[in-house]
């Protein structure tokens, strides 16, 4: 019985020796293994100015889409003015090579309007007795100017028959405006006056160097407050004088009479500050004057002048001749003898 504690006591101290070594061995490290190493910092990359998400399309990747198609020095065409216009005298001018110059296009019933490739703008009349005009974009105004165009007719597309007329329209407000046309079938120009209740003829005449089909006519007005002077092929052809529009826009006139279709092609508009035309110009290819001069005597004498005037770029002409008759010859056979006493050029 005295040997109980002593034996109690043996087997509490052997208990708590096995469980400090179980202890102590947990927290033995592991020899063999390496030391794991924390990664070292490396350096970021720069922030770029602005991160874009490829998967989905930007503002950003359009705007740098733009800058990469672009052709350095030449501006986007959003960018280039509707019609380029070059020199100080220049006010408008258009050869409708770019579609972007805003003329309209459109078909109706009875016409359609449009850019012709490469350089045309077109108007297509496709009924007979019919008319009608088109402007220049914008709305813009011309009180005194020049304005030039060249225009053809497209045989192609044009019936084989049938006349009609086109040209330059100008000082357009609303229904008011005045037209200068042609005619390259029966070679006639027209000076036209369109008003809300009638279409007039101011003024009309013939022309044989209007071109036929499929060649340019220039056709050009000069509008000085109430005087308008017209040309064609760069001569001059007639002047008149009329107040009633001051001023307007300027554009494109076609006309069928009976014609069942008409196709014409505008290229070349030009319109520059205003150019009277020359002082002196002649509206006519030739002129001869003839002054004769008697005198009684043994022999008689004629003095006979005569000059030459034509146009555009005037040539005058003036001779002078002295015929003498010979008395003594009968009058059935008698000769006569020119001799040249001055020529002048």
């Amino acid at each position: 019985m005295n040997n109980l504690p002593v034996f109690r006591s043996i087997t509490i101290i052997a208990a708590l020796s096995i469980l400090v070594i179980a202890g102590c061995a947990g927290n033995v490290p592991a020899t063999n293994a390496p030391a794991a190493q924390e990664p070292s910092p490396t350096q970021a990359p720069p922030a770029s100015p602005a991160t874009l998400d490829l998967a989905t399309p930007t503002s950003e990747m359009s705007d740098m889409a733009d800058m990469t198609e672009a052709t350095p020095g030449v501006t986007p065409t959003s960018q280039q003015p509707l019609v380029p216009v070059s020199g100080d005298n220049v006010l408008y001018q258009d050869n409708f090579t770019d579609p972007a110059s805003g003329w309209t296009e459109d078909k109706f019933d009875n016409y359609f309007i449009g850019y012709h490739e490469p350089e045309y703008y077109h108007v297509e009349v496709n009924s007979p007795n019919y008319k009608t005009a088109v402007f220049a974009p914008g709305k813009e105004s011309f009180d005194d100017f020049t304005a030039e165009l060249k225009v053809l007719t497209s045989s192609t597309k044009t019936s084989t028959t049938g006349d009609f007329r086109y040209g330059i329209a100008f000082r357009r407000s609303g229904d008011q405006y005045y037209a200068f046309t042609i005619s390259p079938r029966t070679k006639k120009w027209y000076v036209l006056k369109s008003s809300p209740n009638a279409l007039t003829v101011l003024k009309e005449g013939t022309d044989e160097d209007i071109h036929d089909l499929d060649t340019d006519d220039t056709l050009r007005v000069d509008a000085g407050g109430s005087s308008l002077a017209f040309h064609i092929n760069d001569r001059l052809v007639d002047q008149i004088t009329d107040e009633d529009y001051s001023g307007g826009e300027i554009g494109f006139y076609v006309e069928s009479f009976d014609s069942p279709n008409t196709h014409i092609h505008f290229d070349d508009l030009v319109v520059r500050k205003y150019e009277p035309p020359v002082e002196g110009e002649q509206a006519f290819l030739y002129q001869d004057n003839l002054q004769i001069r008697r005198r009684t005597g043994p022999k008689r004498s004629s003095t006979i002048t005569s000059s030459a005037i034509t146009s555009p770029n005037t040539i005058m002409l003036k001779s002078t001749a002295v015929v003498t008759r010979r008395p003594s010859l009968p009058q059935e056979s008698s000769s006569l003898v020119m001799r040249p006493s001055s020529c002048r050029y």
